[in-house]
């Protein structure tokens, strides 16, 4: 095994063990160190210069890669290469002269439930389920492809969501109905998704493409995952739901004018989804 594997490990174990990342994070942060090695070829940490960085910065970009992509790449990389140099590790990466990209407002889109059932004809059985659990529930990509059996009880899903928050949220009885058809059909055992080899579930890189390939197919060429959360909170909006309702079932509260919104709704997340669907 390269020195470089052996330290990002360890920095992954400190990020896990020190840090208290969830795992979702963890697995982002592995993908975007592994692909970064793959792609540069660097055998050690300390062979890491801005020439190399910049290099496949550079890459990024003329792969088609969009500014707030590319900056996150670099975040991680940044973030694993400090890691090092505050335990001494000496490179020639100079962190200081690394600027970030300009990124484009993001365009938010969201689409009608006509429109996500078009795009369902051109998925399978199992992506038509996935589409239709994030429109329902405005759960991320990560969270739905990562759940597991365990997770639902009946139609309330309980799940670990960003930043570590647990979280609960509800599907109609007839996506409940057709999930456990699947199940049965395809003899799942752990993970919804999970129906490979080594047992874990597909990447969330490999969901994200199959959905971009069914909305593609169906006449929506710039989609991408995050809208369908965005659908999800539109639609709620659309049949009367009040903004503090919509953040609650949103999950969101990282920021104060999210938190005061938050103490009238404990215990009433079934209420509030029967309310809307």
């Amino acid at each position: 095994m390269r020195v470089i594997y052996k330290q990002i490990e360890n920095y992954l174990t400190y990020c896990e063990k020190v840090r208290k990342m969830s795992p979702v994070t963890i697995k982002t942060k592995r993908y975007i160190l592994e692909r970064f090695v793959k792609e540069t070829n660097l055998k050690n940490l300390k062979q890491l210069s801005n020439a190399v960085f910049d290099q496949y910065v550079a890459g990024l970009t003329q792969g088609g890669a969009s500014g707030r992509s590319v900056n996150t790449y670099s975040a991680g990389i940044i973030a694993f290469a400090k890691y090092y140099q505050e335990l001494g590790l000496t490179m020639p990466l100079k962190t200081v002269l690394i600027q970030k990209l300009k990124e484009r407002k993001a365009e938010r889109t969201f689409y009608t439930s006509e429109e996500i059932e078009r795009a369902s004809q051109f998925a399978s059985p199992e992506l038509k389920l996935i589409i239709q659990i994030m429109f329902e529930t405005g759960m991320r990509i990560a969270e739905v492809t990562r759940l597991r059996i365990s997770d639902f009880e009946g139609q309330r899903i309980c799940f670990v969501g960003k930043g570590n928050k647990a979280r609960e949220v509800y599907i109609r009885a007839e996506t409940l109905a057709l999930i456990k058809s699947y199940v049965w059909d395809n003899s799942i055992q752990d993970y919804l998704w999970g129906n490979t080899l080594n047992g874990e579930p597909p990447t969330t890189h490999t969901i994200r493409k199959k959905l971009k390939r069914a909305f593609l197919l169906a006449g929506f060429p710039d989609f991408y995952p995050h809208a369908l959360r965005h659908s999800f909170a539109t639609n709620l909006q659309f049949k009367g739901a009040s903004v503090a309702e919509i953040k609650e079932m949103m999950g969101h509260s990282s920021i104060a004018t999210t938190e005061k919104y938050l103490h009238g709704f404990s215990g009433k997340m079934r209420e509030l989804f029967e309310k809307y669907n």
